[in-house]
């Protein structure tokens, strides 16, 4: 069952790339539409966990440390993440975001007592080959144009963002024997949408109620997707090594994504991009033994 619900994780985090990209595409001609994207997507997180919560509403207050740590890194990346997929090439920006549940991993053998065997080290050093190969671009003058300073700053608030709320939720449920997760999320989200709201009557909003009828429903799905992969890696912190968890999540959202960004999206990719993504799944099936 672990393993099943770590491939729903890992198909369903694809799908906030490709979700994100469509509705940039699709809005391409309107203004500000990150932040009524996010303020969506919060929503209907907000709401996801609230109901979760209420079905059992236990809580305890040494978890708020936890929560507010937690809500730094989530609203950073949350935020962060839309924007990253309208100012660079889909592909790339999957990589460098699924990059930075690498240091999840490594946090893990320092502080988790994650089993450091010769199987995971070999796993780790091809998750890092396989992403080197995939995110070398050759001498594409056109891709290098779309490597902005403005990308580079958005995919660094991302990086460390999304690596800081991974850390600091998965230590939350070991230290508490995997209880007041519902809780942690639960002030988590009110604060991210409380941001997002304020964030949101700042912005342009002349063209929301076209971005509503066009593709409102996208960072709809995107949120009930992202509630349930919170939710999974909750569930699977004290079940799955991080070490697993992690590495696979990210290599097999890259692939999804890569499948995409060639058939739907026209991105092309070389043969060493490929190759990437086979040594990918190499590095899964080293860290699953």
């Amino acid at each position: 069952m672990p393993y099943v619900l770590l491939i729903t994780a890992t198909v369903f985090m694809s799908f906030s790339g490709i979700g994100a990209t469509f509705y940039n595409r699709k809005n391409s001609s309107c203004k500000d539409t990150a932040p009524i994207y996010n303020l969506i997507t919060l929503a209907v997180v907000f709401i996801c966990w609230l109901i979760k919560f209420l079905t059992n509403p236990v809580y305890d207050l040494g978890v708020i440390p936890y929560s507010l740590l937690f809500t730094l890194g989530y609203t950073s990346a949350m935020i962060a993440s839309v924007s990253v997929y309208r100012e660079g090439p889909m592909m790339l920006s999957s990589l460098i975001m699924q990059l930075s549940m690498i240091s999840t991993s490594i946090w893990g053998f320092f502080f988790w007592n994650s089993p450091v065997t010769l199987p995971v080290i070999s796993g780790l050093v091809l998750v890092v080959v396989a992403l080197v190969l995939c995110l070398y671009n050759g001498k594409s003058a056109d891709a290098e144009k779309k490597i902005s300073t403005k990308w580079l700053l958005l995919i660094a608030i991302y990086f460390v963002g999304n690596s800081l709320g991974s850390i600091t939720q998965r230590t939350q449920q070991m230290n508490y024997e995997s209880a007041y997760g519902d809780f942690l999320m639960v002030i988590a989200t009110a604060i991210s949408l409380l941001v997002c709201i304020l964030r949101y009557l700042k912005s342009d909003r002349s063209d929301t109620k076209k971005i509503l009828r066009s593709s409102g429903y996208v960072p709809a799905l995107c949120g009930l997707l992202n509630f349930i992969i919170n939710l999974v890696v909750i569930i699977l912190a004290t079940q799955l090594s991080a070490s697993v968890v992690y590495p696979v999540m990210m290599i097999g959202a890259l692939a999804i994504t890569g499948i995409f960004s060639i058939f739907i999206f026209k991105e092309k990719m070389r043969w060493w991009q490929w190759l990437g993504i086979a040594v990918g799944a190499l590095a899964i099936i080293l860290l699953s033994i």
